[in-house]
């Protein structure tokens, strides 16, 4: 039970920083990991800061460069993606990670629940997600976004790494 507790509270702390870090200053170099582009790796001696202007400049180059996802910062068992969708994407659940949604702008059909067949969520409920919204995604439940013409939003993962 204490070791539950200690991870809600880690990831508690992990959703607060990212709602204040439009308002924060920083940057960092560029890394290259397990197939998702890093920029930083969590420092365990200092806060890490991402301004508004940083986060608009990621979210446009990752647009022109139709990258769907950049690890903004990745932890042990956590981590921060910015992601810029367009379409569907395939269904997908995970064991132990829970997950924030902070939509930042655009909007798209989102899909939780039910169970996964042929990729698509087939039983789970639909409801549009807009710039302001927040997804919290507990571990073992499916979720796709099925439709969008483009959404941009950060995306906290932690407690696990599956």
């Amino acid at each position: 039970m204490v070791v539950r507790n200690v991870r809600v509270v880690h990831g508690v702390l992990i959703v607060l920083i990212v709602l204040t870090a439009f308002a924060q200053g920083g940057s960092g170099a560029q890394a290259q990991g397990a197939g998702i582009l890093v920029r930083h790796r969590a420092p365990i001696d200092r806060a890490l800061d991402f301004q508004l202007a940083a986060l608009q400049a990621e979210f446009a180059d990752m647009k022109t460069q139709k990258r769907a996802s950049t690890r903004m910062v990745e932890g042990d068992t956590f981590s921060m993606n910015a992601r810029y969708l367009t379409g569907a994407e395939a269904a997908q659940i995970h064991k132990t990670i829970t997950e924030f949604y902070f939509v930042r702008d655009g909007s798209a059909t989102l899909v939780t629940g039910g169970a996964i067949v042929n990729k698509a969520i087939r039983g789970g409920v639909e409801r549009v997600i807009k710039p302001g919204d927040v997804v919290f995604i507990p571990p073992g439940v499916p979720h796709a976004i099925r439709e969008t013409t483009g959404i941009s939003y950060l995306n906290i993962h932690f407690g696990g790494t599956d």
